[in-house]
């Protein structure tokens, strides 16, 4: 469980050199380009944006074929939380509030983010996992049948590190 704490603001440098870019703190290490292979694959990529996280999630097909696109955001809001809003290919947008959990324990030299969205279909959460240059998402349904409950769990590697 992690304490309480004033929010602090990381500023990196924007690639164009035209100003900076504030990225929270407790962002700014999901920063940079992330990918799972297992036939298909998927990339995340996370820049720096005013107060948090802009993102593009691409899945790609064995060919290369890019077969799905998600744009997402991460901002932070008051109290030290963030906001996870996932505009999937073809569905409506949707926010996931970070909560705590204190089920979930990191590991030691571990990050952990939590968001929920407890009237969405599916999923109503996500969990990101991030331990050195190794990321793991799952998405769930705590509530829904077992299928859900487990859900889905993608293990990225960092591939590239935050584009200043």
């Amino acid at each position: 469980m992690r304490v309480a704490r004033p929010l602090l603001v990381l500023v990196l440098a924007a690639g164009s050199g035209c100003g900076h870019t504030a990225v929270d703190e407790a962002l700014a290490p999901l920063c940079g380009t992330w990918r799972h292979d297992d036939g298909y694959s998927v990339t995340e990529h996370w820049w720096p944006m005013p107060g948090g996280l802009q993102g593009r999630s691409a899945l790609a097909d064995p060919n290369g074929k890019i077969v799905e696109l998600e744009d997402m955001t991460l901002t932070a809001l008051r109290g030290g939380l963030t906001r996870y809003h996932a505009e999937p290919s073809g569905q409506a947008p949707t926010d996931f509030t970070e909560v705590r959990d204190p089920a979930v324990v990191a590991a030691p030299d571990e990050r952990v983010w939590i968001w929920q969205n407890p009237t969405h279909d599916f999923p109503r959460r996500i969990v990101y996992r991030l331990a050195g240059d190794r990321l793991t998402a799952t998405i769930s349904n705590p509530d829904g049948d077992p299928a859900q409950r487990t859900g889905k769990t993608w293990e990225y590697r960092r591939t590239a590190a935050c584009a200043l």
